[in-house]
C-alpha cells in the first residue's frame, strides 16, 4: 500500500562479483590480525575483500588496528592515540591473546600504517571500520583514500552513528555501509514486511547472523536488502557448514577469519 523507496545505485565496489569472500581483520586466524602480512596472505588464499579496522596515532597517521590499545596483541603497552607510529612499530604483533592464546607468530610483524596496505595491494578492495568515536580519524582516512585514488575500492563503516554521518559529509566520494542504528531499523522493518520503505544511507550492511540469540539474517531481510540494492554481509563465520548455510540463504558476502576455508567451498 506504500510506495517503495528507490534502490541504491550500483557502485564499482560491488560490481566485481555477486558473492564476496571477506577476510575479517585481514584473516586473523591465519596470521596476526590487522597486519600487512595478514592482508597479503588473505589475498593469496582467496579473499576478495580485506576487512580491517583503523585508528589514528598521536602524529595523525592512520594505522590498521582493532583495539584502541596495543596490550592485547603486542609486547608493548599503551593507547594508539597516545603513541606515534615510530613508537608503535617498535612492538611485535602476535595473535589476539584471548581469541587465539595458543598460536605463535613469527617475530617482526608490526602495526602497519594503512598506507602500506594500499601500496602493497593497489588492486584490492578494502572494507574499513572507523573504530574511534571521533571525526578526525575519518578526515585523515578520506585524505588517504583519495590520495591513492581508491574511492572505488574502499567502503567505510563504523559502529558510531555520528562518526559515520560525519564521514559521509566530509568524504562523499567514498561509499559507506550502514551504522548500527541504521542497520537495526532495516532489520525491524524487514521483520514486519516493510523493508521496502527503508531509505538507505549506505550501500551495504554487515551483521552477525544472531544477536543475543535472536536471528537477524532472515529471508525477509535478504529480500529487502536485495530490493534496495544493499549488499548483505554476515560475520564472523568460520565453520564450513555455517558458511554453506549462509550461502544457501543468499547473503552477498561472508566475513571470516578463515578466507581459505571459504574459498575452498565457494559455490
Amino acid at each position: 500500500m506504500f510506495p517503495a523507496q528507490s534502490a541504491m545505485p550500483s557502485i564499482p565496489f560491488y560490481q566485481n562479483k555477486s558473492f564476496n569472500n571477506i577476510a575479517h581483520g585481514t584473516g586473523r586466524e591465519l596470521l596476526p590480525g590487522n597486519t600487512l602480512e595478514g592482508a597479503i596472505n588473505a589475498v593469496a588464499v582467496g579473499a576478495d575483500i580485506i576487512e580491517l579496522d583503523v585508528h589514528l596515532t598521536l602524529d595523525k597517521i592512520v594505522v590498521v588496528r582493532h583495539d584502541k590499545s596495543v596490550d592485547t596483541t603486542t609486547n608493548g603497552s599503551g593507547l594508539i592515540a597516545e603513541l606515534t607510529l615510530a613508537e608503535l612499530q617498535a612492538f611485535d604483533v602476535g595473535f589476539h591473546e584471548s581469541d587465539y592464546p595458543d598460536k605463535l607468530a613469527v617475530a617482526g610483524i608490526r602495526i602497519p600504517p594503512l598506507e602500506s596496505l594500499f601500496i602493497a595491494l593497489p588492486d584490492k578492495r578494502f572494507l574499513i571500520e572507523l573504530k574511534p568515536d571521533d571525526t578526525e580519524t575519518g578526515v585523515q582516512l578520506c585524505r588517504l583514500v583519495l590520495a591513492y585514488g581508491l574511492q572505488d575500492q574502499v567502503l567505510v563503516g563504523s559502529f558510531h552513528s555520528l562518526v559515520l554521518q560525519n564521514f559521509r559529509q566530509v568524504c562523499p566520494q567514498v561509499p559507506t555501509s550502514l551504522g548500527e542504528e541504521e542497520a537495526r531499523l532495516l532489520v525491524v522493518l524487514s521483520w514486519i514486511g516493510l523493508g521496502h520503505l527503508y531509505k538507505s544511507p549506505g550501500y551495504s550492511v554487515q551483521l552477525p547472523f544472531k544477536y543475543y540469540g535472536i536471528p537477524l539474517v532472515s529471508s525477509s531481510l535478504i529480500k529487502a536488502a536485495s530490493e534496495l540494492n544493499v549488499a548483505l554481509d554476515v560475520w564472523t563465520i568460520n565453520d564450513p557448514q555455517e558458511m554453506l548455510r549462509m550461502m544457501s540463504l543468499g547473503v552477498d558476502g561472508i566475513i571470516t577469519d578463515r578466507p581459505d576455508i571459504l574459498q575452498a567451498i565457494d559455490i
